[in-house]
């Protein structure tokens, strides 16, 4: 019975350790519009917002923590009451690195678009496409690390460049609202 007792009291407390030992799940869990409208869009939109000024140009007001409780009692979401941090250059590095990273989110098989239809990640010019956002958003990455607003800058025309690569192959038809989205070739 003893025995027993504590092969139980190992299983339980073991259980637990195994199933942290397992990691993340390596299936898709969103559809690749939602993909594209949580990471993609928000952190390629904060890239091209680095072109039309300069990150830490803009001077975020200093407020005192009395201000500061009263501001947050008025705005109250965490988003208004957190945006004055990491803002300009590492705002910039963290849309780069989430853009970059994004590429290898958005190659995941068995990843579905918004319509239903499998995202064609076995495709060579998809591929080619994600291949392209990894190395222009790293580029971007390590100019916003040195803080070189013309890196950044160059480099986000070819981020651009990446996504149109994409758009124009798998998303756009004649009015890129409706049919066709996420084709295969």
């Amino acid at each position: 019975m003893k025995r027993f007792v504590s092969v139980l009291v190992l299983s339980v407390a073991l259980v637990p350790g195994a199933a942290l030992a397992q990691g993340v799940s390596e299936e898709p869990i969103g559809n690749l519009a939602e993909l594209m409208r949580g990471i993609m869009f928000v952190n390629a939109n904060k890239l091209f917002d680095a072109q039309a000024v300069e990150p830490g140009t803009v001077p975020v007001p200093e407020m005192d923590s009395d201000t500061r409780d009263a501001v947050s009692a008025l705005i109250g979401s965490a988003s208004s009451r957190f945006a004055a941090i990491y803002r300009g250059w590492p705002e910039v590095a963290g849309a780069a690195a989430s853009l970059a990273d994004g590429a290898k989110l958005a190659l995941i098989e068995g990843r579905v678009c918004d319509n239903g239809e499998t995202v064609p990640v076995a495709d060579a010019a998809y591929i080619e496409g994600a291949r392209l956002l990894e190395e222009s958003a790293t580029n971007a990455l390590n100019a916003a690390r040195e803080e070189n607003w013309d890196g950044v800058w160059e480099a986000v025309n070819y981020v651009n460049e990446s996504c149109t690569h994409c758009h124009k192959t798998y998303r756009d038809g004649p009015d890129s609202r409706q049919e066709p989205r996420c084709q295969s070739q």
